[in-house]
């Protein structure tokens, strides 16, 4: 009976440490998809001054054309936002000290590209350490961490918001195979990409 008792009093030790480090999972997730909200916003509100000081007409005579992607469409107002800082937007764009904004920005830029921390710092012309100390003051995550947060989010609008087929999904944030990707996404979400394609069409039938 004693060993019983000592094998339950274990078992009921590990279901609390594994609901107990979900629940942390969690609640980090929801704080980095607000956090990436705010910074969204200022990316959009950025876009609105690098109109209003000129830039606006160079986005429309179309001399940035070749530096942006016609492939790449995140969606909403983020999508123009980003096409605009994407070309000369000089001074109005995040200056060194704002790695979460240059950070976000350029993981949105290569959104249909598989993208690694070295990737990403590469690309911010910083040391992989900077990238580290940088996103962990201000967004408290890790670039690994940041990157599949948005492009778990940009998934979910595709999802959502466009109808994609989970394929289309998968290839437009950079995962080739979908099986793989729907594995992350529920990992991610906690439900897979087709339940939560049928629960959004449920609740708007």
């Amino acid at each position: 009976m004693p060993a019983a008792i000592a094998v339950a009093l274990v078992v009921g030790a590990i279901v609390v440490v594994v609901v107990l480090r979900e629940r942390h999972h969690r609640r980090r997730r929801e704080e980095l998809q607000a956090r990436l909200s705010d910074l969204e916003g200022i990316l959009v509100r950025l876009s609105v001054d690098v109109r209003n000081s000129g830039a606006h007409a160079v986005v429309e005579t179309g001399e940035i054309s070749s530096v942006i992607s016609e492939e790449f469409a995140p969606r909403g107002p983020l999508s123009t936002a980003i096409s605009i800082l994407r070309g000369d937007a000089g001074p109005s764009l995040p200056g060194p000290d704002r790695v979460d904004l240059r950070a976000t920005l350029f993981i949105y830029e290569e959104l249909e590209q598989p993208l690694t921390p070295a990737d990403l710092a590469g690309g911010l012309n910083i040391s992989l350490r900077s990238l580290q100390r940088g996103l962990s003051t201000s967004l408290g995550c890790t670039p690994r961490e940041l990157i599949l947060a948005i492009k778990m989010r940009e998934a979910k609008r595709l999802l959502i918001d466009d109808e994609c087929r989970v394929q289309e999904a998968a290839r437009a944030v950079g995962f080739d195979d979908p099986f793989h990707f729907s594995r992350r996404f529920k990992t991610y979400y906690e439900i897979s990409p087709s339940d939560m394609q049928a629960r959004r069409n449920r609740s708007v039938a």
